[in-house]
């Protein structure tokens, strides 16, 4: 169990990356974000606050590495392993299922600086279903069902 540290979006697609502090989810994504896509299995992607501070002391990156990672949610922690399957509870009353794994892609390189792929081997975060829709904020309880 842990709690939601940060949220961003993007309204664009190769937009800059927007932190919000409420957001609302529905089936399709985060209203406000360029992926909402309702027939999507990547509607909300998920990350761990500790996997983006190893990765930044790794490459020597000093910004926002919630902004650069480009996930939307940004919690505590996440358990090691394979997740697809699994539920996660945000808050009150948002429930997502994650569907796959987010590979690191170039903008890796591109965001963090050179060796950033390397260093998000098994900590790019995770895409997410919403199953039950809601209003989730920074410091909401995050827990795996």
């Amino acid at each position: 169990m842990g709690a939601i540290q940060s949220i961003v979006i993007r309204p664009e697609k190769r937009g800059l990356p927007k932190q919000i502090t409420t957001a609302k989810i529905f089936v399709g994504g985060i209203e406000g974000d360029h992926y909402f896509k309702p027939e999507s299995g990547r509607q909300v992607t998920l990350v761990a606050k500790d996997d983006l501070a190893t990765v930044s002391v790794a490459v020597g990156f000093e910004g926002d590495s919630h902004a650069a990672c480009r996930r939307n949610i940004c919690v505590d922690a996440l358990p090691d392993g394979d997740l697809v399957g699994k539920r996660v509870a945000l808050g009150d009353k948002v429930i997502l299922e994650i569907t796959c794994y987010c590979f690191p892609c170039k903008r890796m390189d591109e965001n963090f600086g050179r060796g950033a792929i390397e260093a998000f081997d098994k900590k790019a975060g995770w895409g997410a279903m919403v199953i039950h829709e809601g209003d989730v904020r920074v410091g909401d309880e995050f827990k795996i069902l």
